[in-house]
């Protein structure tokens, strides 16, 4: 590359002529073409007189005799050098103009040398720090370029060092640098390839456990590890997640599942800051039995029809009163619908059931641990589920013990031996709820839910939820044509802690408010107009449509919820 300026005069020396003597100079000295080692350059003539010739100097040393062409070039230069051109005119008897100059730099092409000892000082998951050693140019190395997988990382720096973040974790990544000099020339890129560190999965959550219920399971455990850090945990139930939940959870309860029957298994897995997830720690919910013959019938922690742990064969001979119908009682009298005053006709009354049969352990000893443990099955003053597995179908009943259990020893290891049972509610119902629910978006205006039942008892009963804001409500049953009106100026808040509960069953009426108003649900008998248009639900379509009328100043969507179960007489 060349520089070059104006062409100005030299100033006169002492001795020489008046400079109004002289010869006129020439005219636009010029650079005609430039290499590393060579540089030509041309002029014009003066713009009075004519020249017996010229004369061309480098750095002030003379190039020869006078020349009379307007052309030269200089050779044997050296690459990226600024060198002092100067041209002056020259007249016959020897007087010599003053000279033009101008100031050539001839091109530097040649590339640095390419940084050395490229390397990686710092990797983690997702960012990598490299530096390297200075460059060599022949003049002088400007900056360096700085490339990740082929692309630019921005402008060159003067830097030795580089920081890459926003990687991926466990990526391979190509890092290459480049230097560059004055005049652009580039090196070839040192290169060096870097891989970031690899996200190890987190650890299992230790100390897995699991408390069952009746119709819901609870998981606990200690807090995993990981090289990055937890941000969660899923919770899997037979292998899918029920629950998503944060780093600080270390328990969580599964609605809606009767462990060992509508489930088998459970499980908890922690998530990482990359999103990847560890190790199962699981826990299995089946019972811990074999089944010998269906039905499976299970009170509490007894089954009977089955192989227990313990290896005792558990064989149901005889059973009264669960495949049959409760026995129907008289028709109750109507007593204008108030709370808990029950006029379905024809109404069943309670289910007794007696379970006898033997029980064969491997051992003496082995039978009297048996007859222990089914002695102590349950206390005659508490509830517990009657729950009879078949093959495609499984009921249960809320029941209490009639009496002792009777044990009659028929040998050093059989035994038999006969429960019996009662449940208040004769009807027999599903494992699990069927739930239903309908929001108004504005009032005045309705909503509809619609909850299909099983099985054949014409009477099944549920439990309705009303949350405000709402004034005035009215629920009707498609299917009966039953109504159940809130009484006049009946208003339930905007404020989740208010809510009203109709039980289909007893008939009753729950008015639930906050704690710090009352601190237990109270009586609502007087919400609801009278008398009550009591209905229950139906086996097949139920169709409930709630509607009211707004609150004044008070905006929301109230809604309705039932949750109810398939029944079986």
């Amino acid at each position: 590359m060349a520089r070059w300026g104006r062409a100005f005069p030299v100033p006169a020396r002492p001795g020489r002529p008046p400079l109004s003597t002289l010869p006129a100079p020439p005219l636009e000295l010029r650079v005609t073409s430039a290499a590393p080692t060579t540089v030509s350059v041309e002029w014009d003539e003066p713009l009075t007189g004519a020249p017996a010739g010229y004369g061309v100097h480098l750095d002030g040393i003379s190039q020869g005799a006078d020349q009379s062409g307007r052309t030269f070039t200089f050779g044997g230069l050296v690459e990226g050098a600024t060198y002092l051109v100067e041209v002056d005119a020259a007249t016959g008897g020897g007087e010599r103009s003053e000279r033009v100059f101008l100031l050539v730099t001839t091109p530097d092409v040649t590339d640095p040398a390419p940084p050395s000892n490229l390397v990686a000082t710092a990797i983690t998951h997702f960012t990598i720090s490299v530096e390297w050693a200075p460059a060599v140019d022949n003049f002088a190395v400007a900056g360096y370029g700085v490339y990740l997988d082929g692309v630019s990382q921005g402008p060159d720096q003067a830097e030795l060092t580089f920081a890459f973040t926003g990687l991926t974790d466990g990526t391979d990544y190509v890092v290459e640098v480049d230097a560059v000099d004055a005049q652009g020339n580039r090196s070839t890129r040192a290169a060096r390839t870097v891989t970031t560190l690899a996200d190890l999965p987190p650890s299992a959550p230790p100390g897995l456990a699991a408390e069952h219920a009746e119709e819901s399971l609870t998981l606990t455990w200690s807090a995993s590890t990981d090289d990055l850090g937890v941000t969660g945990y899923e919770v899997l139930v037979d292998g899918q997640v029920v629950a998503e939940l944060d780093d600080a959870a270390r328990e969580h309860t599964v609605l809606d599942v009767v462990p060992g029957i509508t489930v088998s298994s459970a499980a908890v897995r922690a998530i990482d800051t990359a999103g990847q997830a560890g190790a199962e720690a699981s826990v299995s919910l089946l019972a811990p039995y074999m089944a010998l013959a269906s039905p499976v019938y299970r009170i509490g922690a007894w089954a009977g029809n089955v192989i227990d742990e313990h290896g005792v064969q558990w064989v149901v001979k005889n059973e009264e009163g669960w495949s049959g119908s409760a026995p129907v009682r008289a028709r109750s009298r109507k007593r204008g619908g108030q709370d808990g005053q029950v006029s379905n006709p024809g109404l069943f009354g309670r289910r007794t059931v007696t379970l006898s049969g033997v029980a064969v352990a491997p051992t003496h000893l082995d039978m009297l641990a048996a007859q222990q443990r089914l002695v102590s099955l349950v206390s005659p003053r508490r509830a517990v589920l009657l729950r009879v597995l078949e093959v495609h179908l499984a009921r249960q009943a809320r029941v209490r013990l009639l009496g002792q259990v009777e044990i009659r020893p028929q040998g050093r290891r059989v035994f038999a031996w006969t429960i019996r049972v009662q449940a208040k509610d004769p009807r027999k119902y599903a494992l699990l709820p069927t739930r239903g629910e309908a929001v108004i978006d504005a009032l005045p205006g309705a909503a509809e839910t619609t909850v299909t039942l099983a099985g054949r008892n014409p009477y099944i009963p549920g439990v309705l939820w009303v949350w405000g804001p709402i004034r005035n409500f009215r629920i009707s049953h498609a299917e009966s044509g039953g109504v159940l009106e809130a009484a006049a100026g009946v208003e339930i808040p905007a404020n989740p802690d208010y809510s009203v509960a109709i039980d289909l069953g007893s008939r009753s009426v729950t008015a639930y408010v906050p704690t710090s108003v009352w601190p237990e649900p109270r009586p609502g008998r007087g919400l609801l107009a009278h008398p009550p248009n009591w209905f229950t639900l139906q086996p097949g379509p139920n169709t409930l449509l709630i509607e009211g009328e707004p609150i004044v100043g008070t905006p929301g969507s109230p809604r309705l919820a039932v949750e109810t179960r398939d029944a079986w007489s």
